[in-house]
């Protein structure tokens, strides 16, 4: 009986206007996203390519005085990702350079790679994108009205007049409405796999087909996370204008109520400085430590043996570890009231959707936190590499100045000896265990939604 309820009501859907009108839809928008992605992908790559060719010309060039190499401020910009069209993980407006030397990584910022930033859009026709606002929203136009319907059309009674279970019939009905969401999403996936075939801009390895493996197993659970709310509101609804309301604004809650005052919570509840604030108090602290450093501080002279050279590197790197020990500390700040806004955005059943495929993809802030983390291990490894060949020059003093030349080694060094930081993807164990939450997180949302509606509907009498 299950499976002939199962699929009658697919039938239903399929022969169903809002499907086909959705369906097209959907397929459109797919076409569109893909379309825009690879434009953008190439431009970007592109863009990307130059600036490795320019910074190995200027390195080449740094690598006549390796005193420049390891004092030169670099920076480091995150390549472009291929499989983007799955999802941009909002890489788009986290940061995405860092700039270091041989004796501090700096700070970090967000560099846009467009012709006119002012038209940069911090959201893309990714098929995060897609599902997250749109599939989302049809998964609730197909269950709002699949029992509040049937409360209207008195029809209830004549379906139980079978030898049917309430179980059954609620599965039937979340099941129908998660296939053929599910299944007009991975028709707009293969209609997007297609595309970026046909260009051949995106490697279309087992990797990247693994990925969009894990992306329809989360989908599945996205979308049956919407069906059972659109079921459970019409399951406490007798009328389906109710039940639409109700549905429409969980809709608004989990894509525009929490995304947009996560930002106003997160100032209110974990409260940090401003970054003018501090920036007053590195300059006060440099202040003090320029007026209380001893006299001929800040002399140069052309013999590299100058004893002030000394006193000046000292100075520099004093002035260094200020800013350094401040701004550290205020980037903790600045990452760890991200990663508690973010935990008040698991609320949304969009914001675990994106977390979760963030994690899987490398993207995102995890992959960011990553660059991070990973560079100041590459920058402790490369002062040291500086330092083994500046003490084997017996015309160098030795005083390591972290901004300037003048009391180390300006030997050569061949580019390709130079110390380059590459980046590392997190290990899948390291992503899995950043999913396991959301995931579960996702499941509880289902079984209560789903459990809420069978409660309801088990108590409804259908007379």
């Amino acid at each position: 009986m299950f499976k002939t309820l199962y699929i009658r009501e697919i039938q239903n859907y399929l022969y169903s206007l809002r499907f086909q009108i959705s369906l097209v839809i959907v397929i459109l928008v797919f076409i569109i996203g893909t379309i825009s992605f690879v434009s953008s992908f190439s431009d970007t790559d592109k863009n990307y390519a130059q600036y490795r060719s320019l910074q190995q010309s200027e390195l080449t060039e740094r690598a006549q005085n390796i005193s420049r190499v390891a004092t030169y401020f670099d920076t480091y910009i995150i390549s472009p990702r291929d499989n983007g069209i799955i999802a941009d993980c909002k890489e788009s407006v986290l940061p995405n350079e860092f700039t270091y030397n041989a004796y501090n990584v700096y700070e970090f910022s967000v560099r846009h790679n467009s012709t006119n930033p002012l038209l940069k859009r911090s959201d893309s026709l990714t098929w995060v994108f897609i599902l997250s606002m749109f599939l989302s929203f049809v998964a609730l136009l197909f269950s709002f009205d699949a029992i509040s319907g049937e409360k209207e059309d008195r029809t209830l009674a004549l379906v139980f007049s079978n030898p049917v279970s309430r179980k059954s019939f609620l599965l039937s009905k979340l099941l129908s409405i998660v296939t053929v969401i599910v299944g007009m999403a991975i028709m707009g996936i293969l209609v997007s796999l297609i595309i970026l075939a046909f260009t051949g801009k995106v490697s279309l390895n087992a990797n990247f087909f693994m990925e969009i493996l894990c992306f329809v197993v989360v989908s599945l659970l996205f979308i049956t996370i919407f069906a059972s709310f659109g079921l459970l509101s019409s399951a406490i609804t007798r009328y389906s204008n109710i039940s639409l309301l109700v549905s429409l604004c969980f809709w608004l809650f989990s894509a525009v109520v929490i995304p947009n005052t996560a930002v106003f919570w997160a100032n209110k509840l974990f409260p940090i400085p401003s970054s003018d604030k501090i920036a007053q108090i590195v300059d006060q602290e440099k202040e003090d430590i320029n007026r209380n450093a001893p006299s001929g501080s800040w002399s140069t002279g052309m013999d590299p043996f100058y004893y002030r050279h000394e006193l000046r590197a000292n100075n520099q790197t004093n002035l260094m570890n200020a800013g350094k020990r401040h701004y550290d500390a205020y980037y903790q700040q600045m990452f760890e009231q991200f990663e508690k806004t973010r935990q008040f955005t698991l609320l949304s059943p969009i914001a675990q959707f994106e977390y979760i495929n963030e994690a899987f993809l490398g993207g995102g802030y995890l992959r960011f936190k990553k660059n991070w983390n990973d560079l100041h291990t590459f920058q402790t490894q490369f002062l040291q590499w500086f330092k083994d060949i500046d003490a084997k020059d017996e015309k160098s003093p030795h005083w390591y100045n972290p901004v300037e030349t003048y009391s180390t080694s300006k030997l050569p060094v061949a580019v390709d000896q130079i110390p380059r930081y590459q980046e590392q993807l997190a290990p899948f164990a390291e992503r899995l265990e950043f999913i396991f939450g959301y995931l579960l997180v996702m499941v509880v949302m289902i079984a209560v939604f789903f459990g809420l509606c069978f409660y309801f509907f088990v108590r409804y009498d259908v007379r």
